[in-house]
């Protein structure tokens, strides 16, 4: 299903700041409306890794939508083309890369804030799934292969020790299926997983800092590194944002809503509400 443009429904306070910042905020899983998101199986609230950007497909607008995320229906809903986001540009060799890259990742920040590293390649636009499969809602993330456990890796001197033993961690089921009550919401969002320790502390990579990053993940008490994370907006994605005010706005909000998108260069780009609520 190909899916040109998405909209989201929020706040006149939000609006403002994706106007001003230029950024769009990703919250980890840990934070979203559906508490069981971050729950996993074996690895407890794992989704802390996992930061997520809601959006929904449908055009029409929701009463529903309206009602869960805007105020009394005071807010605005905002269209923004696929993948809404700046591109940024390195070469190999810079941080590691060993080829030209494009991405939606300021790894300069993401370096100079050290709190976490993600794969280039990201986010990742994925359609909710509605299902109440619970080896799908609560997912199992955690595998091995070869003999051995982990505790005998992270106390294991050198990789010869461990032999053949690994253990990973998967992030393909995480934030990518809700049950079927939430199937109101057709939900797309933008996806983006993370590990627990920094690009400048992380390379150049070695055994012992692999068993760092094990520790990290293992221990239930370490924190999600962003509260919350932001990607950058490109300006050209920016100029096409169409904005809906809400259907219980007042004109005072309006006013404020109509200067704002002004300010911004988007004076033509809003419209009513089609809905008529008391």
């Amino acid at each position: 299903m190909e899916i040109r443009t998405l909209f989201h429904y929020t706040s006149l306070d939000t609006l403002a700041l994706i106007l001003t910042n230029r950024t769009l905020c990703f919250n980890n899983l840990c934070h979203v409306d559906d508490i069981e998101e971050a729950e996993t199986s074996d690895m407890a609230n794992f989704g802390k890794y996992v930061y997520v950007s809601c959006w929904t497909s449908d055009p029409h607008e929701s009463i529903a939508l309206w009602g869960l995320y805007t105020s009394n229906m005071h807010g605005v809903r905002i269209e923004l083309p696929c993948y809404p986001f700046k591109k940024h540009v390195y070469h190999k060799g810079q941080y590691y890369f060993n080829e030209r890259v494009e991405t939606y990742i300021n790894m300069d920040k993401l370096y100079d804030d050290n709190k976490a590293s993600i794969v280039a390649n990201q986010p990742e636009l994925v359609k909710v799934e509605y299902t109440d499969d619970e080896k799908m809602i609560i997912p199992q993330i955690r595998s091995f292969n070869g003999q051995g456990s982990i505790d005998l890796y992270l106390n294991a001197k050198n990789i010869s020790e461990v032999g053949n033993f690994g253990v990973m961690y998967s992030f393909d089921n995480l934030g990518k299926y809700k049950r079927k009550v939430w199937e109101f919401q057709n939900e797309w969002r933008y996806t983006i997983s993370v590990m627990p320790m920094g690009l400048k502390e992380m390379y150049p990579q070695s055994f012992k800092k692999h068993q760092e990053i094990i520790r990290r993940i293992e221990n239930p008490n370490t924190p999600s590194p962003y509260e919350r994370f932001f990607l950058e907006l490109d300006e050209n994605a920016i100029s096409q944002m169409r904005v809906v005010f809400g259907p219980r706005m007042s004109e005072a909000e309006k006013i404020f809503a109509k200067l704002l998108l002004k300010e911004h260069g988007l004076q033509n780009n809003y419209r009513e509400s089609a809905l008529k609520i008391r």
